[in-house]
């Protein structure tokens, strides 16, 4: 059937605005409602991309740094099970430890303990000899001979060393690595510096240097502390125990390099790398004197 004119022009209207709707549904003008959309959800997905690398960021922060010594690690880390893990001391009281044994230094120790225990203290050791500096002074930096504990009576009473012994308990024999010789005294407040070996200081009023007098058959050996970690103990004559220092994967403080490890207070504190001890000034050893250098 032939259609009329008013016919026509009714299809044509429609016609036209079929074609207009869909250029503006589905166009590429950039102000049609397509193109919004995929603006918005390109948008989207640039958040999504950023948020992905924050946490990706905060994921590789937070990521186990992976270490075979203490000293890989940051201070106050030790290295556990081959990665960095926040220093916990072994015990802080005697419910920490094993049947009979006690909690002295945070470490769990057998019972045995000398009636002067605390009277004199570790208060400064060097493990690592081949630290940047010449710690006895002799002109000569040497690894086992620039080793040193400085030991403090921090008693109101005289201490009589005679006999007394610094066992290195890492070593098989327990072989002493010192024997105090008759007339040794420290008066309180008093300082004695053990060096591994080499030429001492000369002694003043209140700090005496000496050298480890121990020797495996004909070969020195000094204090033979290992850089990892090891425990030396001061024993009294009758070999009981008067004070104890421990670092590395023996426990008690974790492990440092190329400086000595030191209380911060200086005979209170607990130990921690020489460097960071409060009025170090950055120097990585201080025997014979507090960190920052003045006189006991």
């Amino acid at each position: 059937m032939a259609l009329d004119y008013e016919t026509h022009r009714l299809f044509g209207a429609v016609a036209a605005l079929a074609i207009a709707l869909g250029t503006a549904g589905c166009g590429d003008d950039d102000g049609g409602v397509n193109d919004a959309g995929i603006d918005a959800a390109d948008q989207l997905d640039a958040g999504d991309a950023s948020s992905d690398a924050g946490a990706d960021a905060a994921v590789d922060a937070s990521a186990p740094v992976p270490c075979d010594l203490d000293y890989d690690c940051a201070s106050g880390e030790v290295c556990r099970l081959g990665f960095c893990a926040p220093f916990e001391p072994e015990c802080e009281d005697e419910s920490d430890c094993p049947g009979t044994q006690v909690c002295l230094e945070h470490l769990c120790l057998d019972e045995g303990v000398s009636p002067g225990w605390g009277t004199v203290i570790f208060n400064e050791v060097l493990s690592d000899g081949t630290t940047n500096g010449d710690a006895n002074g002799d002109g000569n930096t040497d690894a086992m001979e620039d080793e040193f504990a400085e030991l403090v009576n921090v008693s109101s009473q005289a201490a009589d060393l005679a006999g007394w012994t610094l066992v290195e308990t890492d070593w098989a024999s327990a072989l002493p690595r010192h024997t105090f010789a008759p007339g040794t005294v420290l008066d309180p407040g008093d300082a004695i510096v053990i060096f591994g070996g080499g030429d001492p200081p000369v002694s003043t009023s209140v700090v005496t240097f000496g050298v480890s007098n121990a020797a495996d058959p004909g070969i020195p050996f000094g204090l033979d502390l290992d850089d990892a970690g090891d425990q030396l103990q001061l024993l009294d004559e009758t070999g009981l125990l008067v004070a104890v220092f421990a670092y590395g994967d023996e426990g008690g403080t974790p492990a440092v390099s190329d400086e000595s490890m030191t209380r911060d207070p200086d005979l209170v504190g607990g130990f921690l790398g020489h460097t960071t001890a409060t009025g170090s000034a950055g120097a990585v050893f201080s025997p014979g004197t507090r960190t920052d250098g003045s006189p006991f």
